[in-house]
């Protein structure tokens, strides 16, 4: 599965990618073995983010220790060893609060989604054999539904833009650090 087949004319794209003197199973393994204990600023902006969340009362399961990859607030949608992993969903994420619960939808139907008030998100992380090692890549699209929800998604993503980049860029250095280790 490709992005396009979620998200084929995004909003907003993100793209990071690294090389790992790994083959691609250690890299596999070490991305599926990435927790968030082990991402300390991951952990401090994830707080930061679902502070509200928590202070609601909502989401008091979802606070412990887990693989990065179960933590996505996106349903895996496929995963095929080693080679790429594929997540993608509806969400409200200005909503500080949390979102009216949204339904869980295969690639063609979040393709298709259009119902106001939501975006339609997908990420990826790719893994490709290259030069003796592998290119580990992340990219995210984004994808709103109406006008109303690109602009509160535009003033949301002004403001965590950075601290998403940089999410990212701690992923893929902590799982080369785990395949290289």
């Amino acid at each position: 599965m490709e992005l396009d087949d979620v998200v084929p004319e995004p909003d907003h794209v993100t793209r990071q990618a690294r090389w790992i003197a790994a083959e691609p199973r250690a890299v596999w393994d070490a991305l599926h073995a990435v927790r968030f204990s082990g991402l300390p600023l991951t952990l401090v902006l994830s707080a930061a983010r679902f502070l509200p969340v928590l202070l609601s009362g909502r989401g008091r399961r979802q606070v412990h220790d887990r693989p990065f990859l179960d933590a996505l607030p996106v349903p895996l949608l496929e995963s095929q060893p080693p080679s790429s992993v594929v997540f993608g969903g509806l969400l409200q994420p200005w909503r500080l609060t949390g979102h009216e619960p949204a339904p869980q939808l295969d690639a063609a139907a979040l393709r298709a989604w259009d119902a106001p008030g939501w975006v339609v998100v997908a990420m990826d992380f790719r893994l490709v054999p290259t030069r003796g090692g592998t290119e580990l890549s992340s990219e995210t699209r984004v994808r709103a539904t109406d006008d109303a929800g690109r602009a509160a998604f535009a003033r949301y993503w002004r403001v965590i833009r950075h601290g998403s980049t940089a999410v990212r860029w701690e992923v893929l250095t902590a799982v080369e650090l785990r395949a290289t280790g």
